[in-house]
């Protein structure tokens, strides 16, 4: 989740939104958005429903193209599009529920899977298969990256480090890995990689700072984004950043959504340290050391 508490990293430049959204910009043409059907209102900004998110895509696929970062690898298209991302921070269940609705009404999008997070790991039999599936849903894997893991090792073994996740992602996802992401820029400051060119990095100046971009980063709207959302004109390239986390069948509060998550991971915790103290108890060598110790106590209390 990118915080974006640096002014650097603003979710909204005003400064690019003017040149972007010039009709001569790149040979784009101008879209105005706000003859689409599909209108927001200022209830919807503080309403993280489904039914919010599918009004918020319809408009915005109403005049541009929804695409994955692996959509563009080779270049940018000239007409209006919008990449849309979702960073799976903390709930791979929350990521395949959007995923599915995305699939069932033809949108693809990219997902960035967290390797070595304290939420979910993918190597984990209740996640392992999630890369896979997501793909098998039309959708693009991407790593996001946590540069604390790097910052651990040597700057000169970084591109490796990244690399062996995104061969871990592949490996399990069954398809190459093309783009990856930072996770939480605002907290973390600059990107150390995001000037590197095996990969795409949504980081890079053409896709962060070329570009106009949105993000619902712990679930809220930055004025500016929120402003051009609701009243248009979108600039013709947009990075659309939407966590699924923050969006469920029914409005959740900021406290009750990440509130939950840790309640959830006490809870799995508490049932693993359950499991735990069970298979121990039941260990052939554990029963036979105990057996084994409760004998030598009787043959003592009988010789007392």
């Amino acid at each position: 989740m990118d915080s974006g508490d640096r002014q650097s990293e603003t979710d909204i430049r005003l400064t690019e939104l003017g040149r972007l959204a010039n009709p001569l910009f790149r040979g784009s043409r101008r879209v105005d958005t706000q003859t689409s059907v599909c209108s927001l209102r200022p209830v919807h900004r503080d309403r993280f429903d489904y039914d919010t998110f599918w009004t918020l895509l319809d408009r915005v696929r109403a005049s541009h193209r929804l695409l994955r970062f692996a959509d563009v690898k080779d270049a940018l298209p000239e007409t209006p599009f919008a990449l849309l991302r979702h960073d799976i921070d903390y709930s791979p269940a929350a990521a395949l529920e959007m995923a599915v609705q995305e699939t069932a009404r033809g949108v693809r999008a990219s997902y960035f899977l967290l390797p070595n997070g304290p939420y979910y790991n993918v190597l984990d039999p209740r996640h392992a298969h999630v890369p896979a599936r997501l793909v098998e849903l039309g959708h693009e894997v991407g790593l996001h990256y946590d540069v604390n893991f790097l910052y651990g090792f040597a700057a000169s073994r970084w591109q490796d480090l990244v690399r062996l996740q995104a061969t871990l992602l592949e490996s399990l996802s069954g398809q190459p890995v093309v783009s990856i992401a930072m996770h939480q820029p605002g907290l973390h400051g600059e990107d150390p990689l995001r000037h590197r060119t095996d990969y795409l990095n949504a980081y890079d100046d053409r896709f962060f700072r070329d570009m106009c971009y949105i993000s619902d980063s712990a679930r809220a709207w930055r004025d500016d984004a929120w402003n051009l959302l609701v009243k248009g004109p979108l600039p013709p390239r947009v990075q659309l950043a939407l966590h699924p986390v923050n969006w469920g069948r029914a409005d959740r509060s900021r406290l009750a959504i990440f509130t939950g998550i840790h309640a959830a991971l006490a809870d799995d915790l508490q049932a693993l340290g359950a499991v735990l103290i069970d298979q121990i108890d039941r260990h052939a060598g554990v029963v036979e050391h105990e057996a084994s110790l409760e004998r030598d106590r009787r043959v003592e209390q009988q010789k007392s």
